[in-house]
């Protein structure tokens, strides 16, 4: 499935025999930079991967990270109630990661964890500026025009001499970007901290290219780069307040202790979609889902096959998708 509105040409697919999803992309040198600097960070410290997965399943469940391809005809196969007198069809609104729309790619969310790592006191992991410093001969590198300096092995970095746990670490991240002023600010994970739109001199790359909008995340390495220039201003603020909400249960028993009543606690009450409780069912998969009834009329026989029932299916697809853009 290619996907024309890409910054980049990029091709989807899904390998069927595993399910695992994957992008194939031409002439893309920049992301080979900014894919060694993620592992050098994943590599540099324990506690940065629990922290990323975890943000990446927290934000999915939330509906508000996903694969801006998706559409409604991948979803009709999943969440639907049939009856003797209706069908109900529970399809993605849009905005939803199965519906396509303005949502945080995965790139986003790992950038905003390593930033968010990057501003502990002390750091967990350095700014790129830290690292370039840190870079040997070996490692020079420019990309496309871009510094992608930094070194390739991780025993050049020194260990964090940060203590906090993964979990306190998760909790503090929400905390953080609670009141976080997205379209004030540019997240600079070069520099390690966020810098004001007014901040003199300039940040490197806005002046060439750098799209402005309610989220400013830029690239660590193609600076003119917005990686969250897609996100709407409904959608940052949808983000901050899940985070907020996120952080008001992080500071709850519930959230530390295991519950003595048997209900849903810790992370798995964090990962369920915000305002359902354990143990109520569905957990947060139909998080930012609409549901469709269609009546049956006498014309529809319970044992005469699926063939209607598709066919209606293929009509509300085709409205999603074409009308409303689902």
């Amino acid at each position: 499935r290619p996907v024309p509105s890409a910054r980049r040409p990029v091709v989807k697919f899904c390998h069927k025999q595993s399910g695992l999803a994957g992008g194939i992309s031409v002439d893309n040198r920049g992301a080979l930079g900014g894919g060694r600097f993620l592992h050098l960070c994943s590599c540099s410290d324990p506690r940065v991967r629990p922290l990323v997965y975890s943000l990446r399943f927290w934000a999915k469940e939330q509906g508000l990270a996903g694969d801006k391809g998706g559409h409604a005809t991948a979803f009709l196969g999943c969440p639907t109630t049939l009856s003797p007198t209706s069908v109900t069809l529970c399809v993605p609104s849009p905005g939803h990661p199965a519906g396509g729309g303005p949502l945080l790619t995965n790139y986003a969310l790992t950038l905003l964890g390593i930033f968010f790592l990057q501003t502990r006191r002390p750091p967990v992991v350095p700014s790129v500026t830290q690292l370039r410093d840190l870079a040997g001969d070996d490692d020079q590198a420019v990309v496309a025009g871009w510094d992608c300096t930094f070194p390739r092995d991780p025993a050049a970095l020194e260990p964090s001499t940060n203590t906090q746990s993964p979990s306190s670490l998760l909790a503090e991240f929400f905390h953080f970007f609670a009141d976080f002023d997205f379209p004030g600010r540019v997240i600079s994970l070069r520099e390690g901290r966020a810098l004001p739109l007014d901040h003199h001199p300039p940040l490197p790359g806005l002046a060439e290219g750098f799209k402005l909008g309610p989220f400013n995340l830029q690239d660590p390495f193609e600076l003119d780069h917005n990686v969250a220039a897609n996100v709407t201003a409904k959608t940052a603020s949808r983000f901050t307040r899940c985070c907020r909400d996120a952080a008001k249960y992080c500071r709850s028993l519930q959230y530390r202790q295991k519950s003595t009543k048997g209900r849903v606690w810790g992370l798995t009450r964090l990962f369920q979609t915000l305002g359902v409780e354990g143990g109520g069912g569905g957990g947060g998969s139909n998080a930012g889902m609409f549901q469709i009834s269609i009546p049956l009329d006498g014309s529809w026989e319970p044992g005469g096959g699926d063939r209607w029932f598709r066919e209606a299916c293929g009509v509300v697809a085709s409205i999603l998708r074409d009308v409303l853009k689902c």
